[in-house]
């Protein structure tokens, strides 16, 4: 079942919750149950690990997916994959088929958060459209790549 595109994050008082932006194939620090983790956008490219670190943070959510929240930035696309090297680095550590999966994956990815219906999180900023609202957030179809204009651009 896929996340809605606008998710809703709760933080109890008393608790850490760390944002980290465009971590490009680099990760320092892990999340946990006690000090939750959302990852805005950028996992991919600038490191030669970006395959382990997307796979590793799949696999946090897999196993913890309250401890990890994750959000599509502009490099998880199949775009931005070819030209900044992450579609060659699947090519050389697994295989076509991967390159391919992981653009499919990608596009179930959330675009924004809000936390405690206070913070808004978002990769890449505000629209370049007045008057965006969460709901106009929450009701993009996003099961595609991003097009050239429009708040999913």
């Amino acid at each position: 079942m896929a996340l809605p595109s606008l998710v809703d994050v709760n933080k109890p008082d008393g608790k850490h919750f760390t944002i980290c932006g465009d971590v490009h194939g680099q990760l320092n620090g892990l999340p946990s149950e006690d000090n939750p983790y959302l990852f805005n956008g950028d996992f991919l490219v600038r490191g030669s690990f970006s395959v382990e670190v997307i796979l590793t943070l799949f696999a946090f959510k897999c196993m913890s997916p309250s401890a990890i929240h994750l959000s599509c930035g502009n490099h998880e696309s199949k775009s931005m994959n070819k030209i900044y090297g992450f579609e060659g680095e699947v090519r050389s550590k697994l295989s076509d088929k991967f390159v391919e999966l992981f653009a499919e994956v990608f596009c179930y990815l959330p675009l924004a958060h809000v936390i405690n219906e206070k913070v808004f999180v978002v990769h890449g900023g505000l629209f370049s459209t007045d008057g965006v609202k969460l709901s106009d957030i929450r009701a993009i179809d996003r099961f595609c790549e991003p097009p050239e204009e429009g708040i999913f651009c």
